[in-house]
């Protein structure tokens, strides 16, 4: 039996109210409570925290190649004021260099450098008081150096 518009009037007004309230809403889904949902994640790489540089000068400096006799009162006098400070202090012997040498040459004269120069020094320290335990040897190259130098730290 055909249905005729006049008997399914009232469907027909239903149905189209109902297509008229349903084209308002949104279909529930990822997006609807997190809207990055389905991209790709984002790395996020926090920045390195400040670094505080410390310039610590040292306490005492010697021009490679300076006879023992002049620096041998003040290294003396420097160690002594240190190990009566602290008894178990550690003194750092650090020969620099200039950075404008060649990497061989810089090795050469570095290995040249520790050899005497600042193993007088260490030699000296000991002699002063130290005990060889509390002795750091190292060398380096310094931009700001223009002529090779063996300095004592203390820490």
């Amino acid at each position: 039996m055909p249905v005729s518009c006049r008997t399914a009037l009232p469907v027909c007004v239903v149905l189209a109210s109902s297509m008229f309230w349903l084209g308002g809403c949104t279909l529930v889904g990822q997006k609807t409570f997190n809207r990055h949902a389905g991209e790709p994640p984002r790395v996020v790489i926090p920045p390195p925290p400040p670094v505080e540089v410390r310039h610590v000068p040292p306490l005492l400096e010697i021009r490679a190649g300076t006879p023992p006799q002049q620096w041998q009162p003040d290294l003396k006098t420097a160690v002594a004021e240190a190990l009566a400070r602290k008894p178990n202090v550690l003194f750092t012997i650090v020969t620099a260099i200039p950075d404008a040498l060649s990497p061989d040459e810089q090795a050469s004269l570095l290995s040249r450098l520790v050899a005497t120069d600042a193993q007088s020094v260490a030699a000296e320290v000991v002699h002063d008081g130290a005990a060889p335990a509390q002795m750091e040897m190292t060398g380096m190259t310094d931009p700001g150096v223009d002529a090779p130098m063996i300095r004592l730290y203390v820490r």
